[in-house]
């Protein structure tokens, strides 16, 4: 029985022991994981030992009874004091890492054996963490409302050159600063960060990473290491982010605006992708261009508004007056009368490399993800850890097109997906704003798709022929497709192509929360990227059931520009850590 009693007691106290480390090593592990979030902030390692002290007082650990060590790789004679820590830093020439050294000794008390005089051992764990190296890329919206809070803004005709040269374009400065924030939360020389901007197209924009070579993801943001003084580093080509420069919709014609083709439409009727292509066959060659009329009686003769009421053959309101070798869509010089000088200025403006096409539509969603997409796959380190932080102050109402994407758009579709057609009578079987170029009917019964093959298509989506003659595939559609490849990892239907591995945040700035036909367009395109962007899979929605205008999951909304910066530090505070030892 004495013999018996003595193996229960050490089987007790080796029990003890055990749940004791265990204990100590969980504890252990998520100080590590809170120290490495930290070395991202450039917390030195007074600041990491406190990080690492306060959650181990979470895990009620006895601070008064531990000896607790915290290193990073920075640490002086590493080699004697952590050489297992030691020999995974990096030495010199190699890239940093953000690696945190945690080590805690506890004594474990003990029971049976305290009755032969031996009260407690000493337990020691350790644990080393790794914030992970982050891959970003920064979508942000660049178009002409990005300005809106700009002094002396005029929706529909204004002009940024100003605001841009004093970097004063508001809220687009609010969205930069707050880049700029995320920016400083990562790792210079180990992190990577891309820029993407986006209106009626997507750009990348060209950095210098720490060597002096022009990259699409950077690691160098501040520019102290680029040879000869050039300042071309993250931080640089995010402040000089110019505001776009939409095309003056108010100096549309007001006839070629409203009149014509659908009579009983109250809305715009002209091509809001290309104004001057009124039919949207994308040639400037216009009905009535007289071929059906051989002797000229019915058409315009009236150029001065481009517009002639005397002339009604259709059933208009009259004949709109377009000249088939001229960009006369706009008054563009504003006197009120069609001249030679508006076509000499539009094409001026049209072959100034800071515009892009003469769309007043410039809210490319579909453009931006893509991009960002595109950057990762491309660029992005295999080891890291991807993330895409997407901001966008409007509604998607503008898709890719076959001139600037000619092997994403067929050409049958000039003017992307936001499309219309006339039937044989010249009149306009659709309207351009509602829903084609924004889609109002967005519930997951109303999704299209026109992949080349139905079974490809995301579940519960129509599949139909890409045809524009009978097409239902908005710029929504468009949008939604970008997304998933991008993001989606996880389909009901196994034969949907994959995304990849994609961490999406997105931001809904102030008018993308804006409804259209009481709907939250822009908002509910934002939050279905964070909820695939979330785990990748499109069914595991955080933000179900919460209302509009509240921050869920990976989604936030910022009802004004100053509202972003603590949106971007949150997001910061979001980028993975993990355990590596």
């Amino acid at each position: 029985m004495l013999a018996l009693s003595a193996f229960l007691g050490i089987a007790m106290d080796a029990a003890s022991l055990y749940l004791t480390h265990a204990r100590l090593k969980r504890a252990v592990d998520a100080a590590a994981v809170s120290a490495a979030n930290d070395v991202k902030q450039g917390q030195e390692v007074a600041e990491l030992t406190e990080a690492a002290k306060e959650i181990l007082m979470l895990h009620n650990v006895d601070m008064t009874s531990v000896d607790l060590h915290v290193y990073d790789c920075k640490t002086p004679n590493l080699i004697t004091l952590a050489p297992d820590f030691a020999a995974v830093c990096p030495g010199a020439g190699y890239s940093p890492r953000k690696l945190v050294f945690v080590q805690a000794t506890q004594p474990a008390p003990l029971y049976f054996m305290h009755l032969i005089g031996f009260s407690q051992v000493p337990i020691t764990t350790h644990s080393i963490s790794e914030a992970a190296p982050v891959d970003v890329v920064i979508v942000i919206d660049i178009s002409e409302s990005m300005g809106k809070d700009t002094p002396g803004f005029v929706n529909g005709d204004f002009n940024p050159s100003t605001c841009n040269i004093a970097n004063s374009c508001q809220p687009l400065l609010d969205a930069k600063n707050a880049a700029i924030a995320l920016v400083d939360s990562l790792y210079e020389g180990y992190d990577q960060v891309a820029l993407v901007t986006y209106d009626s197209e997507a750009n990348t924009h060209s950095i210098y990473n720490s060597e002096g070579t022009a990259v699409a993801l950077s690691d160098n943001f501040t520019g102290i290491d680029i040879p000869n003084g050039i300042m071309n580093d993250v931080k640089t080509v995010i402040n000089e982010i110019a505001l776009y420069d939409d095309p003056p919709i108010n100096r549309i014609w007001a006839d070629w605006q409203f009149r014509g083709f659908s009579p009983d439409y109250a809305g715009p009727i002209y091509n809001p992708i290309n104004p001057d292509d009124r039919d949207g066959d994308g040639l400037d060659e216009d009905f009535p261009d007289c071929s059906w009329d051989p002797s000229g009686a019915n058409c315009c003769t009236l150029d001065e508004n481009r517009w002639d009421d005397t002339k009604d053959p259709f059933g208009w309101g009259g004949v709109p007056c377009d000249d088939d070798s001229a960009l006369d869509a706009f008054d563009f010089d504003g006197d009120g009368i069609y001249t030679i000088s508006d076509t000499t200025e539009a094409n001026a403006w049209l072959t100034d490399p800071k515009h892009h096409s003469l769309s007043i539509n410039s809210t490319c969603t579909g453009c931006g993800i893509r991009e960002a997409s595109d950057v990762l796959k491309s660029f992005g380190r295999p080891n890291a850890v991807w993330v895409i932080v997407f901001l966008s102050d409007g509604i998607a109402n503008i898709t890719e097109t076959g001139i600037n994407q000619p092997l994403l758009v067929p050409t049958e579709f000039p003017n992307g997906y936001c499309t219309s057609e006339m039937d044989a009578n010249f009149k306009n079987d659709k309207t351009w704003q509602d829903p084609w170029c924004v889609d109002t009917e967005i519930a997951s019964d109303e999704r299209y798709c026109i992949d080349t093959d139905a079974t490809t298509c995301a579940p519960d989506s129509n599949w139909e022929a890409a045809n524009p003659a009978n097409n239902h595939y908005t710029v929504y559609d468009f949008t939604l497709d970008m997304i998933d490849e991008t993001g989606l990892t996880r389909s009901s239907n196994p034969y949907e192509p994959p995304g990849n591995d994609i961490a999406l945040y997105s931001i809904a700035l102030g008018g993308a929360g804006q409804t259209v036909s009481g709907v939250a367009v822009g908002e509910e395109l934002l939050r279905y990227m964070a909820a695939v962007g979330d785990d990748g899979d499109r069914t595991t929605d955080p933000c179900s059931g919460i209302a509009s205008g509240e921050n869920c999951g990976q989604y936030y909304f910022a009802p004004t520009g100053d509202a972003l910066l603590p949106i971007f530090e949150d997001i910061a505070g979001r980028i993975y850590t993990r355990i590596t030892q």
